[in-house]
């Protein structure tokens, strides 16, 4: 039975001081929790109905601290409005940049996407378009904040994070692979010319891209309104969505 001072130590979890204090996470759902049973994340421990544990017992590895917790408790626990079934208390990953630069055909940097909605969203678009590493300024939401796990919706288990100064990295990177950047002012990405391998910086919509990034990337490019008058219509598009949309066209380059 789960203790009320256990209780606590999850609700904690969602201040980041107390994630990084403890080197923990919370996931929540059944589809994440299936993953995780053969995921490369350590399970610390998992809380779940009755009915998930009869329904996956014998998945679930030994060793791992295993709750039965009633809608109730699950409720309290849970950072979600309408708690799915499980939730699960994970092992943080290291989240700094390796020595060498990931390998992958296509990476993505955020600068200051400091919106959890939007980097989770991100992050899963990612995921879509087969890009498994994304580099974050440290200005950027944190990617173990609840509401980043859960806009994921899973794709946290298949795309690193690091975090480190992008400027930093694609100084020493010159040479390997050409970085673009997303900006108002940029070339029509679906006529300029794209080429792999490529990094990809996407900027907040409040901020854009720094002038220490925006000063070294290769070529900015633009995802192009469909309106002629520059004064009608949103004045930017979503970065979650203007990543996908970028990412979309480098695929099918």
């Amino acid at each position: 039975m789960i203790s009320t001072a256990q209780i606590k130590f999850i609700q904690s979890l969602r201040m980041k001081k107390f994630r990084d204090q403890h080197g923990l996470f919370v996931a929540e759902g059944d589809k994440i929790a299936a993953e995780l049973l053969s995921g490369r994340f350590g399970i610390e421990m998992i809380c779940a109905l009755s009915s998930w544990i009869e329904k996956n017992r014998r998945h679930i590895p030994q060793g791992i601290s295993c709750y039965e917790v009633n809608q109730k408790t699950l409720e309290r626990i849970s950072t979600t409005r309408s708690p799915n079934q499980v939730l699960a208390v994970l092992k943080q990953q290291d989240l700094s940049l390796p020595g060498s630069f990931p390998a992958g055909d296509m990476v993505l940097m955020l600068d200051r996407i400091s919106d959890p909605g939007n980097m989770g969203s991100i992050i899963r678009t990612a995921d879509w378009f087969g890009v498994r590493e994304i580099i974050c300024s440290p200005g950027s939401a944190d990617i173990y904040n609840p509401k980043v796990i859960q806009a994921t919706m899973g794709s946290f288990l298949r795309v690193r994070c690091y975090y480190s100064e992008l400027d930093v990295v694609i100084k020493s990177c010159e040479g390997k692979m050409t970085f673009y950047s997303t900006c108002m002012e940029g070339r029509n990405v679906f006529d300029a010319a794209r080429k792999l391998p490529a990094a990809i910086v996407i900027g907040s919509e409040a901020h854009g891209i720094s002038p220490a990034v925006a000063e070294l990337v290769d070529q900015k490019l633009s995802v192009p309104a469909a309106r002629s008058n520059d004064k009608e219509g949103a004045e930017s598009l979503n970065a979650a969505i203007a990543a996908g949309i970028v990412m979309a066209c480098f695929r099918n380059a």
